[in-house]
């Protein structure tokens, strides 16, 4: 039987060429350290931190940080809020905002103060404040009713003024000694007390801050009487002094009759004009939160809290310069936000 022969050839194999994938392109993103950017970018980056967080954390990273946090063009803009509740004594919160102060230099010239401004700190403020253009100063601690005639002595400046009480001789001398004033802002709580009979002296009482805005400030542009108790005879007197008016905030106003010839002369004169029953929720700051703060001394048991009298004397990074790993990280988190 025939055998059969082997081939010695093999077989030759079969291989299939398969690309290699293509391969994306990485660039290697360069590290940024904050710690290198040029000074006048990092005052606008810590402007934005806000004081609070800037005087406990920013200027204990390190002493470049720290030298930054010291310059007068840091502290220009100044704006600061406690917020409800007896989480810490107002104390706290005054000796930092008098610290912003003194690095500004006299150079502020925005100012606000929520929750915790009492009649000392307002003192001490204006007189280092001489070039103030806007100030704000609402849910004082303790009565500041009609002390702000002497503060506004000191402040020539002025263009914006927001506050949560005033009295009629306190608008009188904001026309007197702020002729560049255009914008006010006053949020007081309506006394039904005053609408409480229709005699003549209760009318004038009821329309008093009006008659005395249309009076004494006549520049103005901008007014915010959000729940004052005016009736119609305060508005005209507004309407009538206030020639340059653009923009007038009437919300809670409820003691005004809007029905005939002077809600349409508001509507003619008047570009931005607000009515008392338009939405108020988004106004951060009516007398509803003021009533929050409970100037109770028994919820503050640290009235002679002194923990931020020693800033400009302490050091939260060694002898050497090197950054507070811990204060930097907390901040870079932040920065990161900036890109």
């Amino acid at each position: 039987m025939p055998t059969k022969l082997k081939s010695n050839r093999r077989r030759s194999k079969r291989f299939r060429f398969v690309p290699k994938p293509k391969q994306e392109l990485r660039v290697k993103q360069p590290t940024r350290n904050w710690l290198e950017l040029p000074s006048d970018l990092m005052v606008n980056i810590l402007q934005r931190v806000g004081v609070i967080e800037v005087l406990e954390n920013a200027q204990k990273v390190c002493t470049a940080w720290r030298e930054i946090c010291k310059d007068p063009a840091m502290w220009r803009v100044i704006h600061m809020q406690k917020f409800p509740g007896p989480r810490e004594s107002p104390t706290a919160y005054q000796k930092m905002c008098k610290l912003a102060v003194d690095r500004s230099q006299g150079q502020v010239v925005d100012l606000t103060i929520i929750g915790f401004c009492d009649e000392e700190l307002l003192e001490y403020v204006v007189d280092r404040s001489s070039q103030l253009k806007r100030l704000e100063i609402l849910c004082c601690w303790g009565d500041m009713y009609g002390i702000w005639a002497e503060a506004l002595k000191k402040l020539p400046l002025l263009e914006e003024l927001s506050l949560g009480e005033i009295s009629p001789e306190d608008i009188e001398a904001a026309g007197l000694y702020c002729p560049s004033l255009k914008k006010l802002k006053v949020n007081q709580e309506v006394n039904e007390l005053w609408v409480g009979n229709d005699g003549e002296e209760s009318i004038l009482i009821q329309n008093e801050m009006a008659l005395v805005i249309g009076k004494n400030l006549p520049q103005l542009t901008h007014l915010e009487l959000i729940e004052n108790s005016m009736s119609n005879l305060g508005l005209q007197a507004i309407l009538d002094g206030c020639c340059h008016l653009e923009s007038l905030d009437l919300r809670r106003c409820f003691y005004l009759d809007l029905k005939g010839d002077l809600g349409k002369r508001c509507s003619q004169q008047i570009k931005d004009l607000k009515l008392p029953h338009d939405p108020h929720e988004e106004h951060p700051h009516t007398c509803e939160m003021c009533d929050l703060f409970d100037d109770s001394d028994d919820e503050y048991p640290y009235d002679e809290y002194d923990g931020y009298s020693d800033y400009d004397d302490y050091t939260a990074y060694d002898n050497d310069g090197s950054p507070d790993l811990e204060n930097l990280s907390d901040m870079l988190a932040f920065m990161a936000m900036f890109g």
